[in-house]
């Protein structure tokens, strides 16, 4: 394990900031937890298993969505929402954001 349960939060609550642009709240990162050999599921990284995190985010609605970050480089995966819709994340000049979203 490359990262810390803290270190991770710190890094989902950066990444949750482009995400969800002037919707962030600071409360929206609720916990984290380790897997050291997680399989995607769906996306461009299907089929691939990863150590990583799953973190744990406040939706609308007090739903849950999970952000999945990856243990060796500390970047963000996929988005999955509380409708199980997955959203593989990119990085551009303005930072992340979900593959297939308008953004701001």
């Amino acid at each position: 394990m490359k990262y810390t349960k803290e270190q991770i939060i710190a890094r989902a609550k950066e990444i949750m900031k482009d995400l969800d642009g002037k919707y962030y709240f600071e409360g929206c990162v609720d916990g984290a937890f380790y897997d050291e050999n997680y399989k995607i599921i769906s996306g461009k990284n299907e089929g691939k298993s990863y150590s990583m995190w799953v973190i744990r985010i406040i939706a609308l609605m007090d739903n849950s969505d999970f952000l999945t970050i990856s243990d060796e480089t500390g970047e963000p995966l996929y988005y999955q929402n509380f409708n199980t819709y997955i959203f593989d994340i990119e990085k551009d000049e303005k930072g992340y954001f979900r593959v297939g979203l308008p953004r701001d």
